[in-house]
């Protein structure tokens, strides 16, 4: 009884400890996206690396800076990338406002910038 005890309580303890090694959301930010844009892969950046800024951009404690960035390092799927990139590309030609979610602790940060759990377009 006590050997099972014991196995659930490491269980518990190595899920929890797992868990707070991974960063999470807490915070998301509206505005409208006021530069967009695609690095080449001359630069320091990875290749497919976009980095864009919102109006009413918030300031964020990643080392490099607050400009947010979606790039393979922290959104492998590239189907997932190219349809943030449409979002952001349709919002910026139509003007419309979206929601960035993000860590605002700088605890999610992709080569240095704030990188994005998700975007919304709001109509």
């Amino acid at each position: 009884m006590d050997t099972k005890i014991s196995r659930h309580a490491v269980l518990v303890i190595a899920i929890s400890w797992s868990l707070s090694a991974y960063a999470t959301y807490n915070a998301t930010v509206i505005g409208t996206i006021t530069t967009l844009t695609q690095f080449g892969t001359a630069l320091q950046f990875s290749p497919e690396t976009v980095m864009f800024d919102l109006s009413n951009q918030p300031t964020i404690a990643c080392p490099s800076g607050s400009h947010f960035v979606l790039s393979p390092t922290t959104i492998a799927d590239a189907q997932t990338r190219k349809n943030m990139l449409a979002m952001l590309l349709h919002a910026k030609a139509t003007g419309n406002q979206v929601a960035i979610a993000y860590d605002n602790t700088g605890s999610y940060c992709d080569q240095g910038y704030p990188a994005v759990y998700y975007i919304e377009e709001m109509p």
